[in-house]
């Protein structure tokens, strides 16, 4: 085992700096600057220097004037210092406006996700359980419809029955505003009430792929001649399900469940967008957008980072869930 975590870590160093490189590239080669909407800017002003000249001078304060190579060393020597820089588009330091920003957007992921697994590895089941019936037809068609519904015409419905013919929840936001006159308790209802929306929109989206997955590898596992062999000894039906058949569909489904790791920091930008919520989602791609090199290659590098941890911690947990996994 613990060679097998030294191996990949280090394989998992090798990697992220060919990620850091692509993504330093991509950011480099993206038709929208920083620096050349900043030099329009400033040369309008009166008596300002020309755009030629704030140009020049504004990629050599950035470390643009160099090439791609030289550019993307020069942040990683800063980076392996913990030194992001400032976002040049929010004007604060990285690391700053990161955590003002990321928390909300992990409250968002890590209750919807909680929610999805709660909601859709049971009911997954349960269709395999019950294939061509009635259960299984109604949970298929509402996984079906939870696929192909797009996030912002879901969210649209609900922001249209909730808020303005109910009048039940506001139409965006995180607080409402009497806020700042509430208790401690009653800001946390506030915010609460404010996630209802956007946290139901996540799980209507996403848990129906996850359902059908699920259904699709029980029933696998189901037609299998071990199954067939426990029903013949005469083991009641829910020991042979929750025993037998479960543990060996969890394999497959700790390979997803390993990599939604990033999901849980990477946002929603299209659901916070919408409710306007200042996560991190809304907040990268408006850096990414406007050719913000600090925040953007911070973020995509710590999503990276999480990526492959999700990817080691599912590898790790085959053995929990399958003693026949060895890692030699």
């Amino acid at each position: 085992m613990r060679k097998f975590v030294v191996r990949r870590v280090l394989l998992s160093v090798f990697i992220l700096f060919f990620v850091a490189l692509i993504m330093y590239t991509i950011m480099r080669c993206i038709p929208s600057s920083f620096t050349e909407a900043k030099a329009r800017q400033l040369s309008q002003l009166p008596g300002a220097k020309s755009y030629e000249e704030w140009l020049a001078q504004l990629n050599a304060l950035y470390g643009l004037d160099k090439s791609i190579i030289g550019g993307f060393f020069s942040w990683l020597g800063d980076a392996l210092r913990g030194n992001f820089g400032d976002s040049w588009y929010w004007n604060k330091p990285v690391l700053e406006e990161f955590r003002n920003t990321i928390w909300y957007s992990f409250v968002l992921g890590a209750i919807a996700f909680v929610l999805e697994i709660v909601i859709a590895i049971p009911l997954g089941i349960l269709a395999a359980r019950k294939q061509y019936g009635m259960a299984d037809y109604v949970i298929t068609v509402v996984a079906l419809i939870g696929i192909s519904l797009p996030t912002f015409f879901f969210a649209t419905l609900l922001k249209y029955a909730f808020s303005i013919q109910l009048n039940w929840l506001d139409l965006y936001g995180l607080v409402g505003r009497f806020y700042d006159q509430l208790s401690p308790f009653g800001k946390i209802l506030d915010m609460g009430k404010h996630m209802i929306m956007p946290i139901a929109t996540l799980v209507i989206i996403n848990v129906g792929g996850l359902m059908r997955y699920t259904r699709t590898n029980m029933l696998e596992v189901l037609n299998a001649d071990y199954i067939r062999t426990a029903r013949a000894k005469g083991l009641p039906e829910n020991v042979v399900i929750n025993k037998h058949a479960f543990r060996n569909t969890l394999i497959p489904i700790v390979t997803l469940l390993g990599g939604t790791l990033p999901s849980l920091f990477s946002g929603a930008m299209i659901t916070e967008t919408l409710f306007q919520i200042p996560g991190i989602g809304y907040v990268s791609y408006q850096a990414m957008i406007n050719g913000d090199i600090p925040f953007y290659m911070f973020y995509s590098c710590f999503l990276a980072i999480l990526t492959l941890v999700g990817m080691l911690i599912a590898d790790i947990l085959y053995a929990v869930v399958d003693p026949r996994v060895r890692f030699d």
